[in-house]
This record gives C-alpha cells, structure tokens and sequence, in this order.
C-alpha cells in the first residue's frame, strides 16, 4: 500500500484518467494562446489548440513560479504524508529548481519531508516516470527509497519523437533559428530525442512523414530492454500517426502502447503534428 504521496506537474501529459485511478495530484503550468492565459485546470481543446497554431497563433508557456510551488507542496504537506515530486526536466525549464528551493524550506518545518525529483523528461517521458514510480511506491517503500528509484529510474526512459515542422521548436529557442529555417525551407520532418540530461537533440531529417514515424519504431528495436510493459505514445492531434506508429510497437513487441493526447505546455512549444514515443531502457545514450 501506499504510504507516501507521488506528485507532478501537467508536463507529464498523463490523461484525468490516469492520475486519479492513482490519485496523483498535479500542479499546473500555464500557457498562452495569443496572450491569452490558460491553466490546465480547464477544458482543453486539442484540435481547436492545434488548428489555431496551424493558422499562425502564437503560443508560450511560463514556469511555476516559487510563490505556486510552496502553495501546492503545502497543501500535499499539510497531510502528514512524505511527498515525492517528480518535475518537469531542468534542461527545459527552472520550475524543477523552483521545487528544489521550496522544498528545501519546507523540511525545515515538517516533520514529514518532500523530495523533488528532476526527472530530466518531458510529455510521457515524465509521465512514464511518475507511473512507474507511482508503482515502486505502492511496495510500501519509504519516500526516500522511492525517490532513490526515482533518481535512477530517469536514466532508463527513453523518448523519440518527430514533428511534423521544426519552426515551432525553432520559435521556443529549443533548437537553433537556422534549423527553422532549413525545415521551414525543404519540408524535412526530423526526427528528436530527449537526451540523458534533458536536451532535446536532432538525430535524422527524414523526407516524408512515414518515414519519421516509422524511424521511431526503429529507434524502439534498438533500445527497448523489455523491463516494462509500458510503453507511452502522445500526439499532438494526429491521432492516425500516432495509431499507426502503436500498430507496429504492438506486432514487433507484443505490447499495447498508452495513447494520451499532447498537453499545451509541451505541444506549445513542440507544434501539431508531434509524435512522440516513451519506452525503457537499460539507458538513455543514443548510439
């Protein structure tokens, strides 16, 4: 059973469903919609996200400031129960350190204590990791175990994902403007991958979309160790795509991948189109 309290953030891109079968409780990051701010606390529209990014609508996204993550891990505190967080990868924002810092505070006038995990991961990739910690926990570990698993268990998720143009990337500085403007220019459809710190990291510019999707599945053969059966695929509204990449996962491996529609936060940033595949591994090196 479990005794501790597993926590995130809305980066995981976990469905309602998910988390509250497990009740894991989730802070929100907030996103804008041509200056418009959201919380993903309300209804979300993923073709209606999607369709307006396709028609020129610019989007961001703003970090959980100190001020939210003390308000929050209160709360979880407040309960009597040790809290593992596991938030959203450093390499792409400072809400982990903002964490960090709280929770540093918050030992000092607890009993029970709060751990923050930076589970250097994005969309499932984060999700994957909560989960499977989620299940460590339910051993009935103490929260300092649970973390210690936590802390290695990020080294052994992969994420490859392809988009189906780089400019968003390029426009959220997540890859260089001269690689926008190459993908903008010659219709390529790269290929990515998170790498062991965090990054997000180009690896192939393939010709047509097929040939991304099914580089995914390549990358799985050479990766997947098969130590769990989850196996985590989000779309960025492009439900087809990401049926097609599961239809192969399931024939090669023989497991059923999760699909979870991309969140705002991460799909800001990473454009319609995206696809993105999370499974384990002995670990995150791209060879």
């Amino acid at each position: 059973m479990k005794n501790i309290i597993v926590s995130t953030e809305n980066t995981c891109d976990l469905t309602p469903e998910i988390l509250n079968a497990r009740n894991i409780p989730v802070v929100s990051m907030h996103y804008f919609l041509n200056d418009k701010e959201f919380d993903c606390t309300q209804p979300f529209d993923a073709s209606e996200f999607y369709g307006a990014m396709r028609d020129g609508a610019m989007t961001r996204t703003s970090m959980i400031n100190e001020y939210d993550a003390e308000k929050y891990l209160r709360s979880l505190m407040e309960q009597g129960k040790d809290v593992v967080h596991v938030s959203f990868a450093s390499a792409c924002s400072g809400t982990v350190n903002n964490f960090l810092r709280v929770a540093e505070k918050l030992n000092k006038e607890y009993s029970n204590k709060v751990y923050v995990v930076d589970s250097m991961a994005e969309s499932g990739g984060q999700g994957l990791l909560v989960v499977l910690t989620d299940n460590f926990a339910e051993t009935g570990k103490s929260a300092k175990e649970v973390y210690d698993y936590a802390m290695e268990m990020r080294n052994h998720v992969c994420h490859y994902f392809c988009v189906d143009s780089i400019k968003y990337l390029a426009r959220g500085g997540r890859v260089s403007k001269v690689a926008g403007f190459i993908g903008s220019l010659i219709n390529i459809k790269p290929v990515l991958y998170t790498d062991p710190e965090g990054k997000l990291t180009a690896l192939n510019k393939e010709i047509t979309r097929k040939r991304s999707l099914n580089r995914l599945v390549d990358y799985m053969q050479k990766k997947y160790d098969k130590a769990s059966d989850l196996v985590y695929i989000t779309y960025a509204d492009c439900l087809g795509d990401a049926q097609f990449v599961a239809a192969q996962i399931e024939e090669k491996f023989g497991v059923t991948p999760v699909l979870m529609p991309l969140g705002p936060v991460i799909g800001s940033h990473s454009g319609p189109g995206t696809v993105a595949l999370f499974f384990t591994s002995q670990d995150r090196v791209n060879r």
